[in-house]
């Protein structure tokens, strides 16, 4: 009698042993769905990134500054269609399509030193070694460390400054781009 309790009790328990078994195995394939998924959407990014990259760096010629460190807006940029590395930086950092791929608090304009130590401006996405570089200087997306930038500065979209990726409480430097940044707050409140 305890052998046929002991079998069905273990018969009736298998399922849920089984089902156990199962749903664990659905979880797994769920959670290696979604870093798939991840990785699809990654990689869609930064394709997407890359031509948008690519879009700007073949509309806007690259044309030095008369004026010591003057920064357009975008849509001088846009306007001129010239501009040098901190115009197109600025132009590709209030990009709506960018701004839909990718939230603010990522982007980042960055005063850089090219690995010939000359000062340059790009746009960086995220932070630290991997971060996501986009150049004027060249159309696919790379990584800092890959590129070989060292970030000195770094300006975040809502105007926050950084240096080495730690928050700084201003710098003189990136006035002007707060100047920016109110312009245009005012022309899209109308």
């Amino acid at each position: 009698m305890r052998t046929l309790l002991r079998f069905l009790l273990i018969g009736l328990a298998a399922p849920a042993l089984l089902g156990g078994c199962a749903s664990h195995k659905m979880k797994t394939q769920t959670v290696q769905q979604k870093v798939h998924q991840k990785r699809l959407q990654s990689d869609l990014s930064k394709a997407e990134l890359a031509q948008i990259n690519r879009q700007w760096n073949l509309f806007v010629t690259y044309k030095p500054d008369s004026l010591r460190d003057h920064w357009q807006s975008p849509t001088e940029t846009v306007e001129l269609k010239t501009g040098d590395c901190e115009d197109i930086s600025i132009a590709k950092m209030l990009d709506p399509a960018i701004r839909k791929l990718i939230p603010t608090d990522q982007l980042r304009l960055s005063y850089v030193h090219t690995p010939a130590g000359e000062p340059h401006m790009v746009l960086i996405i995220g932070s630290g070694k991997e971060a996501l570089v986009l150049d004027n200087l060249f159309d696919e997306i790379r990584t800092v460390s890959e590129s070989g930038y060292r970030p000195v500065y770094q300006l975040d979209a809502a105007g926050r400054v950084y240096q080495n990726d730690r928050r700084l409480e201003t710098h003189p430097k990136f006035e002007k781009f707060e100047l920016i940044l109110s312009e245009l707050k005012l022309s899209a409140a109308y």
